[in-house]
């Protein structure tokens, strides 16, 4: 009888494991309220409550490097190969998809060689993706940089630029939340990639990532990851 007193105690204790997950700081983001309703259920069907801390990013991986909070909500699938004291849960928890956007009607390319050959485009700095995808094909006195997706939409509507690269759900969020001038001159012309992101937890959690991937994948099958980033795109005043 002892050994089942024993296993049931542990179970107890398994089904109130309370984890300090990190994310971005952008609580009122898209992309923060698609993955914490994501992560809620999760955890839930795990058997665990969740509490998300919103760091910088080098904070937050300072803080799950050293064991401080229980892991990081979503980082790209080589972001262990740096930090070899967090556990990647092998199934994406969001995908980010990187793309190209303009205000002028003229512009109708469908890849990087359709863009015009005078055309002034800009990225978000620090978006790898954009960065290292239009440096070897637009000239560098044609490539600029800016420091916010809502400074690089503002240009691209007052006809400062001709092209815009940077996560869609990044330009969706400034879409909701600015007041952007002709804003219904926006269009997204094309995607040029697709990044896939992951749970990581600390090392001493390492046993139930396989039991997290399981119950993230029967999430997807459900419908749940589509049905949870319709919810996280509704407007702050949809009322719903």
């Amino acid at each position: 009888m002892m050994p089942c007193l024993s296993a049931l105690s542990q179970e107890a204790a398994e089904q109130t494991r309370h984890f300090v997950m990190a994310a971005d700081p952008l609580p009122q983001s898209i992309a923060y309220k698609w993955t914490k309703l994501i992560n809620q259920e999760a955890f839930r069907r795990m058997g665990a409550t969740l509490e998300i801390a919103s760091f910088p990013l080098a904070r937050r991986a300072a803080l799950a490097e050293a064991g401080v909070i229980d892991g990081e909500i979503s980082r790209i699938y080589s972001y262990a190969d740096t930090l070899p004291e967090l556990v990647r849960v092998e199934e994406s928890v969001m995908d980010f998809t990187f793309s190209l956007f303009t205000a002028r009607p003229e512009v109708k390319a469908q890849k990087l060689a359709d863009l015009p050959a005078n055309a002034l485009v800009e990225y978000r700095r620090g978006v790898m993706v954009c960065e290292n995808t239009l440096k070897p094909s637009i000239a560098p006195e044609r490539l600029f940089n800016v420091s916010s997706t809502e400074q690089g939409l503002k240009k691209l509507l007052a006809g400062r630029s001709d092209v815009y690269c940077d996560i869609d759900i990044f330009v969706k969020d400034v879409q909701q939340s600015a007041k952007l001038k002709d804003e219904g001159k926006l269009r997204k012309l094309f995607d040029i990639a697709t990044v896939a992101t992951y749970p990581y937890f600390y090392k001493k959690h390492a046993p139930l990532a396989p039991r997290f991937a399981a119950i993230l994948k029967q999430m997807k099958a459900e419908g749940l990851f589509a049905a949870y980033r319709k919810q996280a795109e509704l407007p702050a005043d949809s009322g719903q």
